[in-house]
């Protein structure tokens, strides 16, 4: 099968929200989470589970820093909503 390449330009402002998730939904994403494959944090490549785990030994070794840097990272992969 032949591969072609298209450069695209699209604004993005073109598309309402509801288009994107009718999108997603079309495509068999996850639409609940802005798309998140069950609360997947690309930047660090971890579900929440693995979040939560990480941030529990953060937590538990005392480090705050780096906790607080998870819970960014859970609440981003949770709710997709960036702090």
């Amino acid at each position: 099968m032949a591969t072609v390449n298209v450069d695209v330009e699209v604004d993005l402002d073109d598309f309402d929200t509801e288009d994107l998730l009718d999108e997603l939904k079309s495509r068999g994403g996850n639409h609940s989470g802005v798309g998140l494959i069950n609360g997947y944090d690309p930047v660090s490549g971890k579900n929440t589970d693995e979040l939560a785990d990480a941030l529990f030994e953060a937590r538990l070794n005392g480090n705050n820093e780096r906790a607080l840097e998870l819970v960014d990272r859970l609440i981003y992969a949770a709710l997709g909503r960036i702090i």
